[in-house]
């Protein structure tokens, strides 16, 4: 196939290229990319003696849906097919579903792999990170050879998908390439092996060999597949403007557009000093100085939370009530508030995790999975029905009551060892799944519930961002680890960029802070924390007790964050120095709106840098067109024509420890 022009909008050839991986698949039933093994057989898509069934249903202009159904005739096991083609991207999706509509268990289903296919093409390099993990080497990204035979297996540590691992790859061959995910809020497990001809795919649950009960059902991870023809740039841009055309949440019927957040509290750990009335002055004080925000943040610790000595620990979970010392009449009157700011109230759960000693600990421990004796934390199980129906219609009357604009939840220990251990080994695998599907429908239900609702997820940070999760909510705690680093979020950023557009990052940095502040905020603010900040949600690390704060510069780097996020988030993403995290680096990336020929350039020179200028070289320039630069922090203006960009590359020169934004249209 010819490659097509470096725009990143998807072309005929990726389509074709979709549509050659995939044909054969949709030849027949048994010839479907998924496998399992049954009663000791190994079989690949749907038997044809199980008398498959096919129809198809247009779900929208952009999506067709083919379902492909089958019932063993002897045992009862039904097995139901989601096929998703999308009309406007080279994107193709499955899920494949498993139900016993018998009267017995059905037999062993063991080893089931969502994904089961071949890709052929030459030279395969795959592209893959190692995820989140509460360390500076996190979101790394590496790339790996796949040669006949070899062979690349990964998987996450403890049950939460991006805990040391991140289920989204990139497969480049000569000229062409395919993007997977994985979607699949807990253990997954994935392995590319070099074959002759290019690289067989297996990826699923990690682990199955169970029987179903009477009319019990699991799923396997939904599988996304997108097919592009050129280099890497367009891969990653054709991915980009899918996930936010399909994917990126839309609460109200619309895109998340970016986002300002605020938060202010008293001491204590996290939020346990939070009360009504200094929340409503904190937020009134920001308010009165002219602070323009979206989102008004409570995090952990707003809950009856006290141990045995009175002391307040925000880890305390599973009482999921305001604390009434504190929040008398609960978070109404905040929100209320909030909303005459035009903002958002923002509120943290985490609910899977129950503490001891708290209500559902107490009262419900035949809702709970159980670790050791000594163990101090139980799970939720989810995969009760009874236990997630009742989760759901507390929390979303909680989120009703309340005025709740985002659902944040968080979930702080690995949730693997609690699903095997309480599961007999004929039914290994089955508490994971049920617990994924338990998860999934009850955020459904919240929003669906509650319109205009969005979702935070996190997980320790970011270790629960996988696909499928992510079409429900948006990360915007990516990492617990290096917030005040910048050189380190600078590097966690440009793998982010890449895959999930959507996440907070907060105007922090620890070096400038000065020393006894409080962790949770800043003394102060300068420009270039902002700079290192300047995602598609930004927050203030700012303390806003403090009456010394410099709300000028405050208000006057928010409005240039405002007039660059919208390119940040909806324009094509082209990293322009080499991903890392050292300190003394030039870190440059842009973001271009192709349709309009305008974008922005998005620089800092580090700390530790000698090097006082840095040439880089733009992406999608008209060598025929004429371009002006603008940087509106200085007023500075540079007209350049796009044949002395191709030549010459756009020179960057600032002092260390600052940064710049360009922006730039076409003239």
């Amino acid at each position: 196939m010819n490659t097509p022009s470096l725009t990143p909008a998807t072309q005929p050839e990726d389509m074709a290229q979709s549509r050659w991986w995939t044909a054969s698949c949709l030849s027949s039933p048994t010839r479907l990319p998924f496998s399992f093994v049954y009663q000791g057989k190994n079989i690949s898509g749907i038997p044809e003696t199980w008398h498959p069934a096919t129809w198809t249903n247009r779900i929208d202009a952009n999506l067709v849906e083919t379902v492909y159904e089958a019932t063993d005739p002897v045992t009862g096991l039904t097995v139901r097919v989601q096929w998703l083609a999308y009309q406007d991207f080279p994107v193709v999706e499955w899920t494949v579903w498993f139900s016993n509509t018998g009267d017995t268990p059905t037999p062993i289903i063991s080893d089931i792999q969502a994904m089961e296919l071949t890709l052929t093409g030459e030279q395969p390099l795959l592209y893959h990170c190692n995820g989140d993990f509460w360390n500076e080497s996190g979101y790394t990204p590496e790339e790996s050879p796949v040669a006949p035979g070899s062979a690349l297996t990964f998987m996450p540590e403890g049950g939460r998908p991006c805990d040391h691992a991140f289920p989204y790859f990139r497969l480049q061959f000569s000229g062409c390439g395919a993007t997977l995910a994985i979607g699949w809020p807990g253990q997954w497990a994935a392995t590319f092996a070099g074959v002759g001809d290019g690289v067989a795919i297996q990826a699923g649950q990690q682990q199955t060999h169970l029987r179903l009960l009477p009319g019990e059902c699991i799923r396997t991870p939904r599988i996304t597949l997108l097919s592009w023809v050129g280099d890497t740039d367009r891969a990653r841009n054709v991915w980009r403007r899918w996930y936010l055309a399909h994917v990126l949440p839309r609460p109200d019927g619309r895109p998340l557009a970016p986002m300002l957040a605020i938060a202010g509290t008293e001491d204590g750990e996290e939020f346990t000093g939070a009360t009504e009335e200094n929340q409503l002055r904190l937020l009134e004080k920001f308010a009165r100085q002219g602070g323009d925000f979206d989102v008004w943040w409570i995090d952990a610790g707003w809950y009856p939370c006290r141990d045995a000595q009175g002391q307040r620990h925000w880890w305390h979970v599973g009482t999921w009530e305001p604390d009434r010392e504190r929040f008398p009449r609960g978070f109404a009157p905040i929100a209320a508030r909030a909303r005459e700011q035009h903002a958002r109230l923002l509120v943290w759960f985490e609910p899977e995790r129950v503490y001891r000693g708290s209500r559902l600990w107490n009262e419900h421990a035949d809702w709970l999975l159980f670790g050791d004796e000594k163990d101090d934390n139980a799970l939720l199980n989810l995969g009760n029905p009874v236990c997630r129906q009742w989760l759901t219609d507390h929390v979303a009357t909680f989120i009703r009551e309340n005025g709740i604009g985002v659902y944040r939840q968080d979930f702080n220990f690995p949730p693997l060892d609690y699903w095997r251990r309480n599961e007999p080994a004929d039914r290994q695998g089955i508490n994971e799944n049920l617990h994924v599907q338990g998860y999934l429908q009850y955020w459904d239900e919240l929003l669906a519930r509650n319109p205009g609702l969005f979702i935070d997820s996190c997980a320790s940070g970011g270790r629960r961002n996988d696909l499928e999760t992510m079409r429900r909510s948006v990360p915007l705690h990516y990492s617990d680890y290096g917030y005040g680093i910048p050189p380190v979020k600078l590097g966690f950023q440009q793998t982010l960029y890449e895959w999930i557009p959507y996440f907070k990052e907060v105007t922090m940095d620890w070096e400038f802070n000065q020393s006894g502040d409080d962790p949770r905020f800043s003394s102060g603010i300068d420009p270039f924390a902002f700079h290192c900040a300047m995602g598609a949600m930004m927050m203030l690390g700012v303390d806003i007790r403090r009456d010394d704060l410099d709300y000028a510069l405050i208000r006057r780097m928010i409005a240039l964050w405002r007039q660059a996020a919208p390119f940040i988030l909806y324009g094509d993403y082209y990293p322009l120095t080499s991903w890392g995290r050292d300190a003394d680096r030039w870190v440059a990336w842009q973001f271009d709106r192709e349709e309009s020929g305008a974008g922005v350039i998005h620089a800092m020179r580090l700390p530790a840098n000698t090097e006082d200028s840095c040439i880089i070289r733009l992406k999608g320039v008209n060598a025929n067109a004429a371009y002006r630069f603008e940087n509106r922090e200085t007023g500075e203006q540079i007209q350049l024509s796009g044949a002395a960009l191709a030549r010459d590359g756009f020179t960057l020169t600032l002092p260390p420890r600052t940064a710049v934004l360009w922006f730039y249209a076409q003239r």
